[in-house]
């Protein structure tokens, strides 16, 4: 079956499922598809909004993440319009952060030439510095006090958990409900727990007049990596919400990969978008969806009233998957392959 009929009726139900083939697996090689390039797709997309994703890219500049934030920048000098926002899905310093590397990392290493827009920052696992994870007391702080103390830089932080609406508040196309997924011990406590989901659930009951709504954080709740997997915490906690809500894209990083999962039951549209720089997982075959845990990459995300099309690139430019999404939940892979020699980034 071609990859442009995967979804023909709404995604949340069972046909649609049934229907959908192993278009990816965690042995899918970039070097076996087509390098069409991604900028070249994005530019056929016309008016609308642009954004860009990426997670798990918070290592010491290592050569992975500098050719992804070179890609992003090169990718966005390409566009011929601006970037609303990029989504910055946690695991955004791995170690300690020392005295300017705030600047030399993020701000530096993100060319605010090219990507000068918000960054929407995720809560991370390792951004807590906590003994289980890179430990250093104080260390997410660092990250909530750089944005507090510094308005006019694109780090935007402002708290665990919170609510944006882009382009602009008084005329919305996305509400993005960005939170944190720190259920382990040592992270967020039983209060904080308790406050995030009466904050989750008031922002679901509000009216807005933005015609998506995206759930953001650095988590998965579905994933074909080998060693993690679905997380049961997170499903019991927000799976509710996913199933009921209108929530069209669920964004999260955690998992070292680039996935495109489909799941039965479940509103959202579920991304993983982990492969900013760090250390590639190993994935396992899915009937959910696309997965790839072969090159290091970002998304970009076109936005209008009536569609979202989401492509998955990577640190060469290459498109890797990319698929729409209607109003009605409709879904349909629409990536255009040709035979090519891409290879993963180094």
């Amino acid at each position: 079956m071609p990859a442009s009929n995967l979804f023909n009726s709404p995604i949340t139900r069972r046909e649609a499922i049934r229907r959908a083939v192993v278009f990816s697996s965690g042995a899918w090689a970039a070097a076996q598809f087509g390098a069409l390039q991604a900028k070249e797709a994005a530019a056929s997309l016309g008016d609308g909004m642009h954004l860009l994703a990426l997670g798990d890219y918070g290592t010491n500049g290592n050569d992975a993440q500098t050719s992804v934030a070179k890609q992003m920048a090169k990718f966005a000098d390409g566009l011929g319009q601006p970037l609303a926002a990029v989504l910055a899905l946690g695991d955004n310093f791995y170690s300690t952060i020392k005295p300017g590397r705030i600047e030399r990392q993020f701000e530096e290493m993100y060319s605010k030439d090219s990507l000068d827009c918000p960054f929407y920052v995720c809560v991370g696992n390792h951004d807590y510095g906590t003994a289980k994870y890179d430990f250093q007391e104080g260390k997410l702080a660092l990250q909530l006090d750089y944005a507090k103390n510094n308005p006019t830089s694109r780090w935007k932080l402002p708290s665990k958990w919170y609510t944006v609406e882009l382009p602009s508040p008084e005329n919305p196309l996305v509400r993005m409900i960005v939170l944190d997924g720190s259920y382990w011990e040592g992270a967020l406590t039983p209060q904080e727990k308790i406050e995030q989901r009466r904050f989750f659930k008031a922002e679901l009951a509000k009216e807005t007049k933005a015609p998506w709504t995206w759930m953001v954080n650095h988590y998965p709740l579905f994933s074909e990596t080998v060693d993690r997997g679905d997380n049961k915490r997170l499903i019991e906690e927000w799976g509710p919400a996913l199933q009921e809500h209108d929530i069209s894209l669920a964004f999260a990083g955690h998992d070292h990969t680039l996935q495109h999962l489909q799941v039965e039951g479940y509103k959202p549209s579920f991304i993983v978008s982990g492969a900013g720089g760090a250390r590639l997982y190993d994935c396992r075959t899915t009937d959910r969806g696309f997965v790839n845990n072969q090159v290091f990459g970002f998304n970009h995300v076109h936005v209008t009233p009536d569609l979202l099309t989401v492509q998955f690139i990577d640190a060469k430019g290459n498109q890797l998957h990319a698929f729409t999404r209607d109003r009605n939940g409709k879904v349909e892979v629409v990536t255009k392959q040709e035979p090519a020699t891409a290879g993963a980034a180094d």
